[in-house]
């Protein structure tokens, strides 16, 4: 698998687990495919951390039963000396409800585990 594989797979995780339809094993892969300093940014800025993670996605299962999910333009920034930094967009839709975010993500080559994310509002929800 690479980046770019890897960046929509997690994003297929995310979908189904909003919507309802991931089971509770597959979030334990989730969250182990993060680093344990793991650090990100949410779209509104504020800085989160993976032990604040579990507990948020397990609060959000199910919250978006209609959610669509969709990943546009991933790609590959940097790939060398250690580092490993993609770039998409993520774009969420539920009846009456669009919005979309640009992310930078820093993931650790060979594993492709999650170090970073920074997501930034290109639209935000409404």
């Amino acid at each position: 698998m690479n980046a770019v594989e890897e960046v929509v797979r997690h994003h297929r995780f995310i979908e189904g687990w909003l919507r309802g339809t991931a089971g509770a094993h597959e979030l334990n892969a989730f969250l182990a495919a993060h680093t344990p300093d793991f650090t990100w940014y949410d779209p509104d800025g504020a800085l989160r951390t993976l032990p604040e993670l579990g507990p948020a996605m397990e609060e959000a299962h199910g919250a978006a039963p209609d959610l669509t999910l969709e990943i546009r333009e991933p790609r590959v920034l940097l790939d060398r000396d250690g580092l490993l930094v993609a770039t998409y967009e993520e774009h969420h839709r539920t009846p009456g409800v669009s919005s979309a975010r640009r992310a930078l993500a820093v993931l650790v080559p060979g594993t492709l585990r999650w170090r970073h994310l920074h997501e930034t509002w290109i639209v935000q929800p409404g």
